[in-house]
């Protein structure tokens, strides 16, 4: 049975929270995520933050959510499989989700250098995945993203096509009990919409 995460009114927001950054002046904004018209908006702040669900998820799960690009550039991400962000003492709490959890990429340019592991449907930066390319419809048109998340091993659907499959061996990360899903604000990108945020228990 799915769970809704956010249906697109103010009251699924009620257990969402916004990564904080302390100890760096002038650098301390993680952006925002705003309610528009039934969709989340990322606000690119002036580095990255995380806006997450303080509810844990399942140990195997679903997450299903649809997003929209304003343009292919447009670099944002969802974070699967991490510690309360506030559980590590880190400046930027949303760090926590990069170093401790994975992130599903949304970027269809893969800054900085155009790789596979860079690119929208990847799990983000990790070398030892089966990545099949599938680009994300054009900025301003919605995608359905889905990642299946059972024992260590993560598969990503973009548009209900597999883009990657990842079987995670670092003891490090993505092992959180209790952990949590959260969506990304990246300081170098555009605003990129999300709506229809759900999760079922496998």
């Amino acid at each position: 049975m799915w769970t809704t995460l956010f249906d697109g009114t103010n009251t699924s927001l009620r257990n969402w929270r916004m990564s904080t950054i302390t100890n760096q002046p002038g650098n301390d904004n993680p952006g925002t995520f705003d309610l528009v018209d039934g969709t989340l908006v990322v606000r690119s702040g002036s580095d990255i933050g995380l806006y997450w669900y303080t509810r844990p998820a399942p140990a195997d799960y679903e997450l299903a959510l649809e997003f929209k690009q304003s343009a292919l550039a447009d670099n944002s991400g969802v974070f699967v499989r991490f510690p309360d962000p506030n559980s590590k003492g880190y400046n930027n709490t949303a760090y926590v989700a990069v170093d401790f959890g994975f992130e599903i990429q949304i970027d269809g340019a893969g800054v900085p250098d155009g790789a596979p592991k860079h690119l929208t449907g990847a799990v983000y930066n990790i070398e030892d995945q089966d990545f099949t390319l599938s680009p994300a419809r054009p900025a301003g048109e919605w995608n359905e993203l889905a990642v299946v998340i059972v024992g260590q091993t993560y598969t990503v659907r973009l548009n209900g096509r597999q883009t990657a499959r990842f079987h995670n061996t670092n003891p490090m990360r993505g092992i959180a009990s209790p952990a949590f899903v959260g969506l990304q604000s990246h300081p170098s990108s555009g605003p990129v919409a999300f709506r229809g945020i759900r999760i079922r228990q496998l």
